[in-house]
């Protein structure tokens, strides 16, 4: 994917709805950008994940929003849309 972005009078950026969805991304996710040479490189920053007990069970803690279920499907139709993409040499 790409696309171009402009920034507006403040420095801020709107990342595409497509971006966001790919990456599972809702307001308030946080953002870590590196500078690699003349280039800006941005992924999600690792949220805060932990491990607590609840009653009996330890559960993990942390991801707001995420809906593992949608995730996996997203990454099934990825990898059939790059098997049956044709090949070039």
């Amino acid at each position: 994917m790409t696309a171009v972005l402009t920034l507006d009078s403040s420095g801020r950026l709107v990342l595409p709805k497509c971006f966001r969805d790919k990456m599972h991304l809702q307001a308030g996710a946080r953002l870590r950008v590196d500078m690699v040479g003349d280039k800006l490189e941005m992924r999600q920053d690792d949220a805060p994940v932990k491990l607590v007990r609840r009653g009996k069970r330890r559960v993990i803690t942390g991801w707001v929003g995420f809906d593992a279920a949608k995730a996996v499907r997203e990454m099934r139709e990825d990898q059939v849309a790059r098997l049956e993409a044709p090949f070039h040499k």
